[in-house]
């Protein structure tokens, strides 16, 4: 699909950012702002002496700063101009974001531009909720609901699944395409069951040894150890029921965008809880 937002308006809030001094980055070093947006471990070095962009920039931007204030708006790894409106709105909502420009009027101003120039093209940012008394920014399309993109957990692989689940399942079609929702939807379980499962800390049921992939028995672990009271089986059967059908739509031939809706809905859910429980959710934000 082509983009609705043209180089245009791109170049122009560029021209905004860079000629009246607003820092991209906010209050972060350029590195730690693009990691919530790119795995950058996976990204290439442009300098022969470092092998991955998250090197390269902290070389360029914070050891030696030798590279211009601009320069992510001109570098081809991020190619920023001609991305897909999805990932420039994304990139825009994150430069506003409370985390990264605490600043509330400061903020106001920024997205007072941006949607004076979005605005040419049918599109402009709109609050979508608050964290600690703060907004929290997303794409509005005229005339349409809000577009949320949901905010980002801190863990690279899993909000990048999460993300990718989400155009997949936009963009499906064919059964083919809503199996691979399915898988996505399997593998985000998985990492996220990673990132908090600590065999030290969460005992396994029945002392069985847990392997890296079994994300069952790491999230009930997890959860237990996690939760107490009467909610604690509501909500490990939860992770077990999304688990259960991501798995199932998987290799179902007959999968249709329901059951790859309902999978990628129960996924993100539970990556929301599990959010919540590992201190990735709330004020402390």
């Amino acid at each position: 699909m082509s983009n609705e937002i043209t180089e245009v308006t791109r170049r122009a809030i560029v021209d905004y950012l860079t000629t009246s001094g607003v820092r991209w980055a906010g209050r972060l070093q350029d590195d730690d702002f693009l990691a919530r947006l790119y795995d950058l471990t996976k990204i290439r070095s442009t300098d022969y002496r470092i092998t991955t962009a998250a090197g390269d920039i902290r070389q360029h931007r914070f050891n030696f700063n030798d590279w211009e204030d601009d320069w992510v708006f001109y570098d081809e790894r991020f190619n920023l101009f001609h991305k897909s409106d999805e990932e420039f709105l994304q990139f825009l909502c994150e430069t506003v974001h409370p985390v990264v420009r605490p600043d509330t009027e400061e903020v106001d101003q920024i997205v007072t531009t941006y949607n004076k120039e979005l605005a040419a093209d049918g599109w402009m940012l709109v609050e979508s909720r608050q964290i600690s008394g703060k907004p929290v920014y997303a794409p509005q399309k005229a005339g349409q609901r809000v577009q949320v993109f949901e905010e980002p957990t801190g863990w690279q692989k899993v909000d990048r699944q999460c993300q990718e689940i989400r155009h997949r399942l936009d963009t499906a079609n064919t059964e083919e395409q809503f199996q691979a929702v399915g898988l996505l939807c399997r593998e985000a379980i998985i990492s996220v069951a990673q990132e908090v499962y600590d065999p030290a800390l969460h005992s396994s049921p029945g002392g069985v040894a847990v392997s890296k992939t079994d994300a069952a028995r790491m999230l009930e672990s997890f959860f237990t150890s996690e939760l107490s009271g009467v909610g604690n089986e509501e909500t490990r059967a939860h992770a077990r029921a999304a688990l259960k059908l991501a798995l199932a739509l998987q290799h179902k031939r007959t999968a249709d965008f329901r059951f790859a809706a309902l999978s990628a809905e129960a996924t993100l859910s539970v990556v929301n809880i599990v959010a919540v429980l590992g201190g990735r959710r709330g004020r402390s934000l």
